[in-house]
């Protein structure tokens, strides 16, 4: 964490059985104060719809809590998974802000 932005990173497989490690760790940043929270998906091998749920979820959360979420866009191949679906459109997916 840096000031009050977080960023978590994503590796592997986003699925009923990983969702659950991402929202603990969500839920510790938010309990510290982020008021910017940036999820790195860039290494993100494979979501599910329960992952995509969990992003959407997120979203939602952070508008009605008012602090900013962001996502750097997986590879292809997981990123088809927002494309195909829509959610693409309605998710704050970013460029990667780190130098």
């Amino acid at each position: 964490m840096q000031g009050d932005t977080a960023r978590l990173a994503v590796t592997g497989e986003l699925d009923i059985a990983t969702v659950p490690r991402l929202e603990e760790a969500v839920a510790t940043v938010l309990a510290q104060g982020t008021r910017s929270l940036i999820v790195d998906l860039s290494r993100l091998a494979f979501v599910d719809s329960s992952g995509l749920r969990m992003f959407i979820t997120l979203n939602d959360r952070a508008s009605a809590e008012g602090w900013s979420l962001g996502l750097i866009r997986p590879p292809d191949p997981s990123y088809s998974v927002f494309q195909i679906t829509g959610a693409e459109e309605n998710l704050p997916f970013i460029e990667d802000p780190s130098p």
